[in-house]
C-alpha cells in the first residue's frame, strides 16, 4: 500500500491524501487551501490522473462538509465518482447552493456512506466512523489493503459532545493499526487550555439571560453548538434565524440517515426571521442565530446599543479580517466563547496511545515536527508533500 500526502503535511487546509494498491488508486479529502492573508492565492490542486490528463483514480472519498477538505472537487476530473457520509452531502449542497454552483452540481451524484458501514473500492476496503467535529456527520476512516491496516482521522476532537463514543470504536472498530495518518492542527499552539463544547453550552445559557437581545454568531454549520443553544433555550425566549439557517436545521432533523439524541426536533420554537424583528420579539426579547455578514450587522446596529448582547462563538481569528465585525464587537457588549474543532495536544497524545500504530503520519498542521517532540517514543514520520510512504 502507498501514501502520498499531496496537502498537508505543513500546513492547515487544503487537504488531499492518497492512498493506492497495484489495482486501486483514491483520494481521501479533496480540499481548498485557507487562508487568513489578503495577499495569498491559494493554488489549486495538480494531480495527474485526478485533476488532469486521462482518468486514473477510483474514488474521492470526503470525510466532512468543510470547504478545507471538498472545496477542490470541481477541479477533480468529473468521471471519479465522490463518496461521503449521507447527511454531510445534504449540508455540503445547501452552503453550496447558495456559494458555489459548480460545486453543487459535482456533489449532486456523490455516493453515500453510513457510519460502521463498510464499503469497498477496488481492493480498498474503507470503514467510516463518525467522531466528533465542528462538522455534523464528521468521520475518520479505517482503511484496510493488501493485508495492512492505516487509519485517517480526518479533523476530530476529544472534547466534544461524543467524546465518550472514542474508545468504543477503537475497542469494536479499529483495532491494530499500521499507519496513523492524524490531524495535528493545534501542535503549533503554545498553551493547551482546550475548553469543552459542554462548557462552552453552559456559558452561552447563562450569557443569553443578561440581554434583551441576544445575537450569537456561530458556523451556520456547527450543529452540534446550535442544537445545544436550541435546546437550552430559556422559556421566556426564542430562537429567531434566517432562511439559510433554518434549512440546514430543518435538514439536519429530518434526516433518515443519521440517528442522534443531539439532533432530534423538541418543543422549543424556531422562528424564521423574513424581515423586521415582529412587534411581540421586540418587546418580549429575543436570541437570533446571526453571522458577520453586512446584513446582520445592519440588524443589529438598528436595535437600541443597552438592549443588545453578542455572543461570538466563532475562531476569533475570523474577526481580524472582517473590520465590520471587529469594528461592531468593540462597540457592543460581547461574550467570546469557542471550543475548537480539533483535538487538543495532550487528546492527540492519548489518542495515540489509545490507538497504538506502529507509524505516525501528521497532517492538517504547520508544525508535524511538534508531535515528534511530543510522542518520542513513536515512530512519527515527518514527511513533505508528494512524497510517498510505502507500507
Amino acid at each position: 500500500m502507498n501514501i502520498i500526502i499531496h496537502r498537508g503535511t505543513h500546513q492547515i487546509g487544503g487537504s488531499a491524501i492518497e492512498i493506492s494498491t497495484k489495482s486501486t488508486r483514491i483520494m481521501l479529502d479533496f480540499g481548498k487551501e485557507l487562508s487568513l492573508d489578503e495577499k495569498y492565492i491559494p493554488e489549486n490542486l495538480d494531480i495527474e490522473g485526478v485533476t488532469a490528463g486521462v482518468p486514473n483514480c477510483d474514488g474521492i472519498v470526503i470525510s466532512h462538509y468543510h470547504m478545507d477538505h471538498l472545496g477542490q472537487l470541481t477541479s477533480a476530473l468529473p468521471e471519479i465518482p465522490l463518496y461521503m457520509g449521507a447527511l454531510s452531502k445534504e449540508v455540503a449542497m445547501i452552503a453550496a447552493e447558495y456559494q458555489d454552483k459548480d460545486l453543487y452540481l459535482r456533489l449532486l451524484g456523490a455516493n453515500t456512506f453510513c457510519g460502521g458501514e463498510a464499503f469497498s473500492i477496488g481492493d480498498i476496503r474503507i470503514r467510516p466512523l463518525v467522531i466528533d467535529h465542528s462538522a455534523a456527520d464528521n468521520y475518520m476512516f479505517v482503511i484496510e489493503a493488501e493485508g495492512k491496516r492505516v487509519l485517517y482521522t480526518g479533523d476530530f476532537r476529544m472534547h466534544g459532545l461524543r467524546h465518550h463514543v472514542l474508545h468504543k470504536l477503537v475497542n469494536t472498530y479499529i483495532g491494530e493499526i499500521d499507519v496513523l495518518i492524524t490531524e495535528g492542527t493545534l501542535l503549533s499552539r503554545d498553551a493547551d487550555d482546550c475548553i469543552s463544547e459542554v462548557a462552552v453550552l453552559e456559558d452561552i445559557s447563562s450569557y443569553i439571560q443578561d440581554g434583551k437581545y441576544v445575537f450569537v454568531m456561530c458556523s451556520s454549520t456547527n450543529i452540534d453548538r446550535i442544537m445545544g443553544i436550541w435546546q437550552n433555550m430559556p422559556s421566556d425566549k426564542v430562537l429567531i434565524c434566517d432562511a439559510y439557517q433554518k434549512r440546514i436545521l430543518d435538514t439536519v432533523i429530518n434526516n433518515v440517515y443519521y440517528e442522534s439524541s443531539l439532533y432530534r426536533r423538541h418543543d422549543r420554537p424556531l422562528v424564521l426571521n423574513k424581515g423586521p424583528y415582529p412587534k411581540y420579539y421586540m418587546n418580549h426579547g429575543f436570541v437570533s442565530l446571526v453571522r458577520g455578514t453586512e446584513n446582520f450587522i445592519s440588524q443589529i446596529k438598528a436595535l437600541p446599543k443597552d438592549d443588545v448582547r453578542i455572543i461570538y462563538s466563532m475562531w476569533t481569528g475570523y474577526i481580524e479580517e472582517n473590520l465590520a465585525l471587529k469594528a461592531l464587537l468593540e462597540t457592543y457588549p460581547t461574550y467570546i466563547c469557542h471550543a475548537s474543532g480539533h483535538v487538543a495536544k495532550d487528546d492527540l497524545t492519548k489518542f495515540i496511545e489509545l490507538v497504538n500504530p506502529d507509524a505516525i503520519i501528521p497532517v492538517h498542521t504547520d508544525n508535524p515536527e511538534r508531535l515528534e517532540e511530543l510522542a518520542p517514543h513513536r515512530n512519527v514520520y515527518v514527511v513533505n508533500d508528494n512524497e510517498p510512504f510505502i507500507i
